[in-house]
């Protein structure tokens, strides 16, 4: 008899569209290698808050597992989802939305949970949660909305009373949700005085297996919210003030005894684990250094990156170094732009071109391992020249800093502005023109065939017509530079120039036949599927070959393989 997942809650995290494994009207996007996240377009990654919900209901007595269905998706191809859905026992079920690309992936699987466990409490969060939430109840399969950017208290407030029997109305904060079809909101009145209090413990997401996880990174997170006001960002300090009912404080630190115990619990592995360290930016330098100390003791990880977005004192950075000596640090700095008005106009540009060349070239003396660089296409005051201008940059910066010492990469912010950022609500202000405004739009445009209508903006000095275009051209030259100084194989180089080149045959394609006929022909519908599962067939990762999906730390590991076996079909297995 086939085995059941059973739980008080169960986490599911759905693909960015839910059947991905069967379109043929599209292409899938390629995102270049990152050694940050081994994803695909689908962006199985499960959020990290995740974890802190398993761990902070585990301490008050409730059992919550965590189901990737992208991932599952993504490795059994004819993986029948409704069936594996049927193998789950839970009175509430709790899907993520917390950035945009999942909006089309989440509401199709929660109609999924409905139909097969009609009676469930099938309950939303995330920041685009919080930002649509009246409109989410909308759907007749979305049950309700936790609002606010730390949920754990009333979300376990919540599955408690689900666990209970009580159906109706629910004395929860910050919950929206329908009670015999009409909508009630509870309000967004709570904010706790510490956020995401919680230690992840690594050492129960797992299998008790030293082989099973040959892992690129693991993520922590040692602060919530952001001081940052990037205009692009619902994260930011600006949208939070906004959304997430704070006024002032927009970080909230985690405490340091905390962060030191989830690092005690990291899993010795196969070979040692890289760690990145997200929102490190927010940091003062004595939480800093304690947070290298533990790591560093913890004998298990080799590598620390940090993201900063300013220029960190050589003072503090030495200190870095003396506090973790076993350990290579790297630092992601995120310029968006060589141009330093465009850079200041995003919220970064505090320093010059050459202070930063300067800086890096100190870090390096000091002992810091390397440098990434993040630039971004779709920048106020930023036109294609201009793009072209940040990637000769780019290669002079790697001629100047040899041996994978500084690693530009160049990406367009597609396709969405995040809703509740500064440029989504005052979009004439920063000469920007958003197309698509509420849930429903957003999702639709995802599944358009032409790659334009899914962007939900333009600016003023790049249109959605050049966009495209643009980020291809600039994907490409960077790439060809980095292999021009060993930063990247000529073999992987091939792949990324075929890669490239195909998606502008099949964009182009799509485009023309869609002028011509408003559909397209079976021939491209062909070609279209046969890219798509080359892109799925491949975790994107730097070595750039063709391997199974697994051994990734959000990879699926709650489903027992006799469930797997039982809705997947047979033609797979031989």
């Amino acid at each position: 008899m086939t085995s059941t997942v059973k739980a008080d809650l169960i986490l599911v995290h759905a693909p960015a569209i839910f059947d991905f494994r069967n379109r043929d009207d599209f292409a899938l996007g390629w995102y270049a290698s990152q050694e940050s996240s081994n994803v695909t377009p689908i962006f199985e990654m499960h959020p990290l808050g995740f974890l802190s919900i398993k761990s902070f209901m585990a301490e008050r007595g409730l059992d919550v597992k965590i189901v990737n269905l992208a991932s599952l998706m993504l490795k059994h191809p004819t993986l029948d989802v409704e069936k594996l859905l049927e193998h789950l026992d839970a009175p509430a079920f709790g899907i993520d939305l917390h950035w945009l690309p999942h909006c089309q992936g989440s509401v199709e699987v929660a109609g999924l949970l409905k139909k097969v466990h009609p009676d469930s409490f099938v309950v939303f969060g995330g920041i685009v949660s919080t930002y649509y939430a009246r409109e989410m109840m909308q759907y007749p399969q979305i049950d309700g909305v936790i609002r606010g950017y730390d949920t754990l208290e009333p979300f376990a407030n919540l599955v408690s009373q689900i666990k209970r029997g009580v159906r109706g109305r629910y004395d929860v904060e910050n919950l929206v949700y329908k009670d015999k079809g009409e909508m009630v909101d509870n309000g967004h009145s709570y904010t706790p005085e510490i956020l995401n209090d919680v230690a992840i413990d690594w050492s129960k997401m797992f299998p008790k297996t030293d082989s099973l996880l040959n892992m690129p990174n693991l993520m922590v997170l040692p602060n919530t919210g952001c001081q940052q006001s990037c205009g692009w960002c619902s994260g930011s300090r600006w949208a939070y003030q906004r959304m997430m009912n704070v006024e002032k404080k927009t970080v909230f630190h985690r405490r340091s005894e905390q962060l030191e115990r989830e690092i005690t619990t990291f899993p010795k592995t196969e070979s040692p684990l890289s760690v990145y360290t997200l929102q490190a930016y927010s940091e003062s330098s004595p939480r800093l250094l304690s947070y290298l100390r533990a790591v560093s003791e913890s004998g298990v990880v080799n590598s620390v990156s940090f993201e900063q977005f300013r220029l960190t004192k050589p003072s503090v950075l030495r200190q870095m170094v003396a506090a973790a000596p076993n350990l290579d640090i790297y630092i992601n700095l995120s310029p968006q732009s060589h141009d330093v008005e465009i850079s200041r106009l995003t919220g970064r540009g505090t320093y010059t071109n050459e202070e930063m060349e300067a800086w890096i070239a100190e870090a390096l003396d000091i002992g810091i391992k390397g440098f990434y660089l993040w630039y971004t296409i779709g920048m106020p005051q930023q036109t294609h020249a201009s793009v072209m201008e940040t990637v000769a940059y780019s290669r002079r910066l790697m001629e100047r800093f040899p041996d994978d010492k500084v690693v530009p990469t160049i990406f367009g912010m597609v396709p969405f502005l995040d809703p509740g950022c500064q440029w989504f609500e005052q979009p004439a202000e920063h000469g920007y023109t958003v197309f698509h405004r509420d849930l429903e739009s957003h999702r639709k445009s995802l599944t358009q065939p032409r790659w334009r209508d899914a962007m939900n903006y333009e600016t003023k000095w790049m249109k959605r017509d050049e966009f495209l275009p643009s980020m291809y051209e600039a994907m490409q030259v960077m790439a060809n530079d980095k292999a021009d100084f060993g930063r990247i194989t000529k073999r992987s180089i091939k792949i990324v120039n075929d890669r490239i080149d195909h998606l502008r045959h099949l964009t182009g394609s799509i485009d023309r036949e869609m002028e011509a006929s408003g559909k397209l022909s079976s021939s491209l519908r062909r070609e279209l599927a046969a890219h798509n599962n080359e892109i799925l067939s491949y975790a994107a990762d730097v070595a750039l070959v063709k391997k199974p999906l697994s051994g990734r730390w959000y990879d699926d590991h709650t489903v027992p393989q006799d469930i797997i076996d039982a809705c997947t079909s047979k033609a797979q297995a031989a």
